[in-house]
């Protein structure tokens, strides 16, 4: 059994946007190209944007969970396995260094131009802007990222109370 899917891909900030379904029973999921590509060998890289024949296997693997009957095409997002991660950046005219913060955490961090520039691939005429990039970009960043997101340290002082 295969289902069509259909993708947008957005070669601003790499990532693909996977739709499953129509109307009410549509549903729309995030991740990185290169989790896609390699998931779905059989879709066209060269195109921005396709209808795709997938397997539910596939599916699964990319982040949707799906009916357990599968007599209709109703899918839930469940998480992707890839999560990209949304930073703000802006270049600090004094000491020539990005101020890179991590959107939804409390994170900051001060980044040498050159290496900011190598890393996320941003143009060296940019002074500021937001970017989504991916957990692996982010821990090589130098930000603090686990598995699906932020990573949360539990503090064992409090964690003893029962």
């Amino acid at each position: 059994m295969s289902i069509t899917l259909g993708f947008i891909r957005n070669r601003r900030d790499s990532n693909v946007i996977i739709t499953v379904g129509s109307g009410r029973t549509r549903q729309e999921l995030r991740v990185t190209s290169e989790l896609f590509f390699s998931i779905i060998p059989q879709a066209n890289p060269f195109l921005y944007g396709d209808t795709v024949e997938a397997t539910p296997a596939q599916l699964v693997e990319l982040g949707f969970e799906l009916d357990a009957e599968m007599k209709r095409e109703v899918f839930r997002v469940v998480r992707p396995l890839v999560t990209p991660a949304q930073v703000r950046y802006v270049l600090d005219p004094i000491t020539g260094n990005y101020i890179v913060r991590y959107v939804g955490t409390r994170q900051e961090l001060v980044i040498q131009a050159r290496a900011f520039w190598r890393i996320t691939g941003v143009s060296r005429r940019s002074p500021l802007g937001s970017l989504t990039l991916s957990m692996d970009v982010m821990k090589e960043l130098g930000f603090i990222v686990g598995k699906g997101g932020v990573q949360i340290e539990r503090y064992s002082k409090f964690a003893s109370y029962a």
